[in-house]
Formats: C-alpha cells, sequence, structure tokens
C-alpha cells in the first residue's frame, strides 16, 4: 500500500480540507479587512497631523514677517538716519538703531539674530541678538563673512518684497525698508530660529525627520531625511506624500501665492504599520492555536485508530513471513471498543495458529527422524562399526596406510549419519570434519583430477549449524562441477555471530556453469511447491532440496540456499543461516 494511502494520510487530508484551510481562509480574509482598514486609519491620521503642525509654521512665519514690519511703520528708523544727516553724529545714529532693534526683536523668540545695514553705508551693521544667548557674536561674524555681501546684492532687486535664505544651515529672512520716496534706505535682516518655528512638525506621527523649501530652495532640514524637491509634485496647497528610497514623506504645500513653503516629514513606516503588524500578530496566533487543537484531534484518530490498525497490519505481515506466534500489546484498564477487541482477537488468533504451527511442525519432523532411524535400523551400528574397525585394522597391518585413512573417512561420515548423541545442531568445526571425511573420500576416487580448497573465518567455528547441512551441497558441487584441470571445488564461510545473534554465509564454488535445462531444474527443486518424486530420492540434486527446506523450517525465511554464479566460469551455492536465538532446535 502507497504510504499516501494509509489512514494517517486520509485522516491528515480530512482534517486540512474540512477544517484548517477553510478556518484559515476566513481568519485570512478577516484579518485582510482589518488591516485595510488600519492602514487608512493609519494614513488619515498622519495626514491630520502633518497638515495642523503646517498650519502652526505657517503661523510663526506670518508671525516673522509682521514683526518685521514693525521697522518700516515706525518712524524710529526714518528719524535716526534723517538726524545722521543732519548732525553726521555717527554715535546717536548707532545708538538709536541698536536701541530701536534690541525693544523690537531682542526678546522675540522667532529670531536668533536681527540686524540693518543702512545702504547708503553698506560696511556699517547694526544688530541686536535673541536674549536667550543664541545671537552670539559668532552668527554675526558668519553673517558679515558669509551674508552680508549676498544681501546687499539681493536687495537690489527685492523691492518692498520680503526674501527667504539659508546659508549652512543658518535661514535669513530679509525685506527693504523704504524712504519717503520709496526709495531703498537700509535693509532689516533676521536670522530665524528654524528649530522654534519648525518644531511643530515633530509631532507628526512617527517622525524621522523633515525638509523645509521656500520655492525650490531648500532652507532647512533635520533628522534622517533623504527628501529631494521635485518639480513634478502636486502645486495644489494641502498634504501629498511622496516615496524616496525605503522612506516614506508626508508632505504639505502652504496656499500663499507670494511665500510658497513646502514642508516634508519622513516618517518610520514600520512603526506606523506597528498597530497592523499587531492585529496580524494576533490572528497570527488564532492559526497558531488551531495547530494544536487539531493536533489533539490527529493524536486521539491515531492513538486509538490509526497506530492500532498499522500495529496490527504489521503484525500480520510478520505473520505471512513464518513468525507465527506474535502478539500486539493490549490496552490495560481502558475501556474495551472495537480497535480493542479486534487487537485481543487477533492475538487469540496468533496463538493458536502458532501452537498449530508448532504441532504440524514437531509432528513432521518426528516423522522424519522416523524415516532416518527406520534406515539406521536396517543396518546394526555395532557390527557396521566393528566390521569396519576390523578392515581398518587388517589394511594398516598390511600397510595400506590408504585404505585405512578412506576407512577412517568412512566411519566418521557414518557416525555424522548415525547421530548417536541425539544432536541436531552441531558446531561448524565438527560439521566441517564430516565434509572434509567426504572430500578425502573423493580425492582418493579421482586422485590428482580432484582438489579442493578451505577458508573459514574462525570467530565462526562454534557456530551451532544443523548437521549434514554442508555436505549434501558439496557432494552436489562435486559431481556437477566441470573444469579443465579436473574438478574443484573451494568452501568459504564468514558472516556475524554475536550475543545470540548469527547471519552468515557459507559459499561452495566449483567450475562450470549449469545449463539453461539444469537452470529450469534447480529453480524447480529450490520452489515452496516442488514435491519430492520417490524414485529421485537419492539424487544428489534431492539432497540441496532438503539442505533448503531444512534451513527454512529452521531458521526463517530470510534463511535458505541460492544458487548463482560468478562470472567467472563458476557456479556459486551459497547457504545463508540468519538467526535472532530463537530456534525449534537446541543443541
Amino acid at each position: 500500500m502507497r504510504q499516501k494511502d494509509t489512514l494517517k494520510w486520509q485522516m491528515l487530508r480530512l482534517l486540512a480540507l474540512g477544517w484548517f484551510i477553510p478556518l484559515s481562509a476566513i481568519v485570512l480574509i478577516f484579518m485582510m479587512v482589518v488591516a485595510g482598514r488600519i492602514d487608512r486609519q493609519a494614513e488619515l491620521t498622519i495626514d491630520t497631523s502633518m497638515e495642523k503642525a503646517s498650519e502652526i509654521c505657517e503661523l510663526r512665519i506670518s508671525d516673522c514677517i509682521d514683526a518685521s514690519k514693525q521697522a518700516s511703520y515706525l518712524p524710529d528708523i526714518r528719524n535716526a538716519w534723517a538726524a545722521y544727516g543732519r548732525d553726521g553724529k555717527e554715535g546717536i545714529l548707532h545708538d538709536r538703531t541698536t536701541e530701536f532693534l534690541a525693544q523690537q526683536y531682542r526678546y522675540n523668540p522667532n529670531f536668533d539674530l536681527s540686524l540693518l545695514i543702512y545702504t547708503q553705508e553698506p560696511e556699517n551693521v547694526y544688530y541686536t541678538g535673541n536674549a536667550t544667548g543664541r545671537g552670539s557674536t559668532s552668527r554675526l561674524r558668519y553673517f558679515k563673512d558669509h551674508v552680508q555681501e549676498e544681501v546687499l546684492k539681493r536687495s537690489t532687486t527685492l523691492d518692498t518684497d520680503i526674501a527667504f535664505f539659508s546659508r549652512d544651515g543658518h535661514v535669513y529672512m530679509m525685506r527693504n525698508m523704504m524712504n519717503r520716496g520709496f526709495e531703498p534706505m537700509a535693509v532689516l535682516v533676521m536670522e530665524l530660529n528654524d528649530e522654534r518655528i519648525f518644531a511643530s512638525l515633530k509631532s507628526v506621527w512617527a517622525y524621522q525627520g523633515m525638509a523645509i523649501y521656500h520655492g525650490e530652495e531648500l532652507l532647512t532640514s533635520a533628522g534622517s531625511t533623504h527628501f529631494v524637491y521635485d518639480a513634478g509634485m502636486p502645486d495644489a496647497p494641502g498634504v501629498f506624500r511622496t516615496e524616496s528610497g525605503d522612506k516614506a514623506e508626508v508632505c504639505y504645500r502652504s496656499g500663499d501665492r507670494d511665500h510658497r513653503f513646502l514642508y516634508a516629514v519622513s516618517y518610520d513606516s514600520v512603526v506606523v504599520n506597528m498597530e497592523k503588524h499587531s492585529i496580524t500578530v494576533v490572528f497570527c496566533l488564532l492559526l497558531l492555536f488551531l495547530i494544536p487543537l487539531i493536533a489533539v484531534v490527529f493524536y486521539f484518530f491515531h492513538k486509538k485508530v490509526s497506530q492500532p490498525i498499522s500495529t496490527l497490519a504489521d503484525a500480520s505481515r510478520q505473520i505471512s513471513e513464518g513468525n507465527y506466534g506474535i502478539t500486539v500489546e493490549e490496552a490495560e484498564g481502558a475501556p474495551r471498543g472495537e480497535v480493542d477487541d479486534l487487537t485481543h482477537n487477533f492475538n487469540l488468533m496468533s496463538k493458536k495458529l502458532s501452537e498449530q504451527f508448532n504441532k504440524i511442525f514437531v509432528e513432521e519432523i518426528a516423522l522424519r527422524d522416523a524415516n532416518i532411524h527406520a534406515l539406521q535400523s536396517q543396518i546394526n551400528p555395532h557390527f557396521l562399526n566393528n566390521t569396519l574397525e576390523i578392515i581398518n585394522w587388517e589394511a594398516r597391518i598390511h600397510g595400506e596406510e590408504k585404505v585405512s585413512s578412506m576407512i577412517e573417512a568412512l566411519s566418521t561420515m557414518m557416525a555424522a549419519t548415525m547421530d548417536r548423541n541425539r544432536q541436531s545442531l552441531i558446531s561448524l568445526s565438527e560439521e566441517m570434519e564430516y565434509v572434509m571425511a567426504y572430500l578425502y573420500i573423493i580425492e582418493c576416487r579421482y586422485q590428482d583430477r580432484f582438489t579442493h580448497e578451505e577458508k573459514i573465518d574462525e570467530r565462526l567455528l562454534n557456530v551451532k549449524v544443523p548437521r549434514l547441512i554442508i555436505q549434501p551441497v558439496v557432494e552436489n558441487a562435486v559431481e556437477y562441477a566441470s573444469g579443465e584441470d579436473g574438478r574443484h571445488v573451494r568452501i568459504e564461510a564468514d558472516g556475524i555471530a554475536e550475543g545470540g545473534r548469527i547471519d552468515m554465509q557459507i559459499r561452495i564454488i566449483n567450475p562450470g556453469v549449469p545449463t539453461e535445462e539444469e537452470w529450469e531444474r534447480i529453480q524447480e527443486l529450490l520452489s515452496p511447491d516442488y514435491e519430492i518424486n520417490p524414485q529421485e530420492e537419492r539424487s544428489a540434486r534431492i539432497g540441496i532440496r532438503n539442505v533448503h527446506r531444512r534451513l527454512r523450517m529452521l531458521y526463517g525465511q530470510k534463511s535458505g540456499l541460492a544458487i548463482t554464479t560468478d562470472g567467472k566460469g563458476n557456479t556459486v551455492c551459497v547457504l545463508r543461516i540468519v538467526s535472532e536465538g530463537r530456534s525449534f532446535y537446541r543443541s
């Protein structure tokens, strides 16, 4: 059965298609709807906060413009300049000018520095700093070195308008002061406190940085911002958005046509999306909670249905492979159900099947032993051994050492056949003694036309094997060996034998390859359904059939006899013995 057709996978598919997928789809759709609403609400919040903050900036700039107009509305500067023109007293002009600047602008927090330059004496700069100390002499020195010349140049084309510009982080506002003939009399310059004027922009949600433009000229920037002015941006007053790389900006363009400001604030989209992420996390947790619930349901069905049935299927498969009597663990103390009844009945069936098999097997072994003993009883063992011993001594007296050795070998083989000690299993070393006795007789028969060699792992010599399990296969190899230089047989044994576990291979190799007809005969003999013909009982081929059946009966389906070729013109008979220490025979 394919894995995907098992009961467990059918349960998984049912839970996925009938429960998890529909619930997940509902949760995901609901999450998308809620997240969309949160996105729209977040955008509205940012837009609103940006609009309000920009309006505050507009009010403060308007206050700065109105404050600068006081110098034109009040007559103090014009009167001071007129008096200077009459009496030429420069000290009085300085005192009256600086006193007026201090009265009007020293305590205005929007200005760091307020300066006035008379157009007819541009080399003299009259100023006052902010009372907080921000209007330091360093700002005045910077103005004289880097800004004064540009202010005078701009004033020639400024007329009555107001100009805003910046240099190296200093933001300036300037305007001309006219005399009664509407000619430029002086230039009034204010260095703006940009931190205060534009401070409200920092209140925009998730603020990271800002940039303020007057027209297309950048006045000031602060924080982390990558905003760049683009002429293609919306020209209508109000809020709009831009994208700058991986940053998001919200912008506000003022509606004053004379002094159009553009306020841009970069905000952290991660912070903005945090609420949406929290909703996403909640829904993900809901999905995660579905998984344990499904796991509990699956565990219940797996523990109560799938696992017991799978265990029964594995046990039935082992019975089909010959492991009779296997039982499955039954639940104790739990209420009995259909699966428990099935397990209980299976164990009863397996035990009964094992008893029946053991009974049949013992009867079969007893019948075979009876047949062997019937054959052995045809010859009196004592008479046969005494006779062979007499012949052996006669041969030795007359110097027939070879005949004596042949008789001893035959006696060894007869002892193995009669099994005086009633041992069904013997050590591999004892089994090899019987094989060597047989091979000695064959060597005497074929003289120089027969040779043999052996390579046995010494660690296997004490392993118990069935009596007379190798000799019939060797006999078959001798009979059908056909080499150019005569008959030759090689015996090898290797494998594992430790802790009651045996996995051993005994190979008998002889030159020559069976014909196609002989291969068919070999396959027929090793098939499980073959019945022995009484006329063939003494054939060597029948010997390999009996060896194969004995190994299967004693050790199970993994053991037995296999006959192959090695690709070098040799036939290889492999006796495999696999045992976990469970056998019907004990040595």
